[in-house]
């Protein structure tokens, strides 16, 4: 599945629940917003959501990638083999230092480490960066 295939799937309503709280950011605003979709290995789905829920967050939060909110799609092909979420970043050169931070920490590398022991959790990752437009309605 094609990243075209993965936000059509996800539908507008998704969008815009992601955004919920947020005020409409002007062209001039350095804030990028990734769109994560990982399409999980088969069987897979359970211990991914497991390590998201139990590590990833918390790690998250201490290398500054400020979570908007997790989904899981309840519609095929997606159903039951992806896990979406979007980020809040203050900049995209922010967001690639903090995935940096947040890729070399020796507790993510543990946590990766021990969640893999049967397997690879993640056949791909699709990640896009967007920017509000300056018609967006404060939600």
């Amino acid at each position: 599945m094609n990243r075209r295939e993965a936000l059509q799937g996800m539908g507008a309503a998704m969008m815009l629940a992601a955004t919920s709280g947020l005020e409409a950011q002007g062209t001039k605003s350095d804030v990028v917003y990734e769109l994560r979709v990982y399409h999980a290995m088969e069987g897979k789905l359970d211990a991914l959501v497991a390590r998201f829920r139990d590590h990833t967050d918390a790690l998250f939060e201490k290398h500054g990638l400020k979570l908007l909110g997790f989904w899981l799609p309840t519609d095929e092909p997606m159903k039951g083999r992806t896990l979406v979420y979007i980020l809040k970043h203050p900049s995209r050169e922010a967001a690639v230092a903090n995935w940096k931070s947040f890729h070399d920490d020796p507790e993510w590398i543990k946590v990766s480490t021990a969640s893999e022991a049967n397997g690879k959790l993640v056949e791909k990752v699709d990640s896009t960066y967007m920017k509000l437009t300056d018609f967006s309605p404060a939600i």
